[in-house]
């Protein structure tokens, strides 16, 4: 099969000064076998100054607005894998988004195993490889024909770039569909290093954890302080006008939390996650 994705020019060490290489990921993800796969495009940015993974879709937006001059477009990730790192660095910024927006830093070294089977994938031949992390046993797919030791997410540090990652259980799905090279350094700070201007908050995962359960337990107060105020909520374009209304919305709101995010890492996710 006639190789579709990469150049030799796209190795690490033929990178310019303000260059970006973006490759382009597929994720499919679920909670376990008994639910649908959710879908996003996935982007991988690397530069000489940094390595970030996020929502394709943020991109998307941005190129609005930037052609708009203004912020008319807003997104917020659907994965909650939003991440930024330094080249040839297990140490993470993982930024979250719910309501506030927070980073919280992360030291994700990985020790792979190296295994002789292989496959290949759109003309490359790649080698197998796994780990553990974040509570789940994984399998990645890697070339080392593309002398660049990254992969999606925080996953990193192989012989060569990785193409598949999976776990186990094939709850994540990442598979590498294509690759652009950029004349300039994407400038990332509108939806990375900020959510749209608001500043991301440095907080442990504790106390993340204990920020998104606190919501959980009580999800309707800050819609209830807006009604004992006198004014209106509004839930779904739905005009509510008594907490009486508003407290029947509990367990729906609830269920938004819970299912918001499928949590990659699981040994990282909210106490009521597991309830």
């Amino acid at each position: 099969m006639k190789k579709i994705l990469f150049l030799l020019a796209l190795y690490a060490g033929s990178f310019y000064q303000s260059q970006t290489n973006r490759f382009i990921y597929e994720l499919q993800y679920r909670k376990d076998a008994s639910e649908e796969y959710r879908q996003n495009l996935m982007n991988l940015d690397i530069s000489p100054k940094s390595v970030k993974f996020y929502d394709k879709k943020f991109a998307d937006y941005d190129s609005i607005n930037k052609n708009a001059n203004a912020s008319v477009s807003r997104y917020s990730t659907k994965t909650d894998q939003v991440i930024e790192r330094a080249p040839n660095s297990f140490k993470n910024k993982w930024y979250r988004d719910f309501f506030d927006y927070f980073v919280v830093s992360t030291n994700d070294e990985m020790k792979w195993k190296l295994l002789q089977e292989t496959q290949e994938y759109n003309g490359y031949k790649l080698q197998k490889a796994t780990t553990d992390f974040g509570g789940r046993t994984w399998n990645a797919w890697f070339s080392n024909e593309v002398n660049i030791k990254e992969g999606p997410y925080k996953f990193r540090g192989l012989p060569g770039l990785i193409f598949i990652l999976e776990d186990t259980d094939k709850n994540f799905i990442y598979k590498l569909i294509s690759n652009k090279k950029l004349n300039t350094e994407f400038d990332t700070k509108e939806f990375v290093e900020t959510h749209y201007g608001k500043a991301a908050i440095p907080i442990s995962n504790e106390k993340f954890n204990k920020y998104v359960e606190d919501i959980y337990e009580n999800p309707t107060r800050m819609f209830s302080e807006n009604i004992k105020n006198g004014q209106k909520a509004t839930f779904k374009n739905e005009s509510i006008e008594s907490v009486e209304e508003l407290n029947k919305k509990k367990s729906m709101l609830q269920n938004g939390i819970k299912s918001r995010y499928i949590y990659i890492e699981k040994d990282k996710e909210p106490a009521f996650k597991s309830k």
